[in-house]
């Protein structure tokens, strides 16, 4: 089996017959939905969001079969996973092996490491040509906006020669801190400078031998490494700080979302909002949840007693389970939506 069964497999003992396999698949996907990102929080799937944007169903499907086929899981008529005993040692004992992607987020930093990378193998690629004179190449990144964006973020910076050594030092700097199981050749490798072109995702993976898969989550992982790094402590790391920069990247909520986050903000009942965009109140519903989950300070108190919170709060401990039906029955006079506010706020933080 390959790095990512056994992904799969961790990812599903976390989830615990609580939902379906393609709620794995959606969040390793990145669909940018309210129950995506809302299952990423709640079950510590936060690391694997969008991930594998271009993982196709099929293949998806084919690792579910071969999980079963080699006993690790069996599927329930809705397509549940349970863990069976060999699977659940099986991923223990691959984990304590191959390291498992500790630095990665993808609801906080799964776009930025599209970006970065973009920018980051251009500005190389440019810094080295003009450190050689070098005017005529093919450039490793055709699209346009990065292409302009790299224009102006050197006419910004300055000297060529003074970014380049500024550049290097933060970039030595931040990929000297990882650990022994974070090679940054992983990374370095796909850099192209002057006549020197980077290897390709696949000849990287043959040259550290391990598949694919596990080469892709291991690049996501000192990318996310340097982002959450750079973001810690911008100061110390300036020049990378600004290549990751969006200002426009606030808060990872979905562009639906966001209306509603504006509406409520100006004291909108759900209901009014649900009028107001000509959405189900469901609809709704699922946004807050969504901002919930993803906006640390938001109140869960707007729609629930503070009292009544601690009291479901001490259900959930009891109980063990994110399921909504057990806690309805403990607490008849609170709506579904009340209870996943407050699994949604217990959550957030998994």
């Amino acid at each position: 089996m390959t790095y990512l069964h056994y992904l799969i497999l961790d990812s599903l003992e976390r989830l615990g017959e609580e939902r379906s396999v393609y709620s794995v698949y959606h969040i390793i996907k990145g669909k940018k939905s309210s129950q995506s990102i809302q299952d990423a929080h709640l079950f510590g799937l936060q690391a694997l969001f969008l991930s594998l944007p271009k993982l196709k169903r099929d293949y998806f499907d084919r690792c579910i079969a071969e999980l079963q086929e080699e006993g690790s899981i069996t599927l329930s008529d809705d397509n549940r996973a349970r863990l069976t005993r060999s699977g659940e040692e099986g991923v223990a004992s691959y984990f304590q092996e191959k390291p498992y992607p500790a630095h990665m987020d993808g609801l906080k930093h799964g776009d930025q490491a599209i970006l970065l990378w973009k920018r980051l193998s251009l500005l190389v690629q440019v810094l080295s040509n003009a450190r050689m004179n070098e005017t005529s190449y093919f450039p490793v990144q055709r699209d346009r906006k990065v292409q302009d964006w790299l224009k102006g973020f050197i006419r910004k910076q300055g000297k060529t020669e003074v970014l380049s050594a500024k550049l290097f030092e933060e970039l030595y700097t931040l990929l000297s801190q990882t650990t022994s199981g974070e090679d940054p050749g992983i990374l370095v490798q796909r850099l192209t400078g002057y006549r020197d072109y980077g290897t390709t995702e696949g000849q990287s993976a043959d040259r550290f031998g391990v598949d694919r898969e596990e080469y892709r989550f291991r690049f996501l992982n000192l990318l996310h490494f340097i982002i959450a790094r750079a973001k810690h402590d911008a100061g110390a790391y300036p020049i990378v700080y600004s290549i990751i920069e969006e200002k426009e990247h606030i808060q990872p909520l979905t562009a639906s979302t966001k209306k509603t986050l504006e509406l409520f903000q100006k004291g909108m009942p759900v209901e009014e909002i649900a009028r107001i965009r000509e959405l189900k109140v469901n609809t709704i519903e699922d946004h807050l949840i969504e901002i919930i989950l993803t906006l640390h300070d938001f109140p869960v108190t707007s729609f629930i007693e503070e009292e009544v919170y601690e009291e479901v709060l001490g259900v959930l401990a009891e109980l063990k389970t994110k399921r909504l039906k057990p806690i309805k029955e403990r607490f008849p006079e609170l709506s579904y939506f009340q209870i996943r506010a407050v699994i949604a706020k217990a959550g957030e933080t998994p």
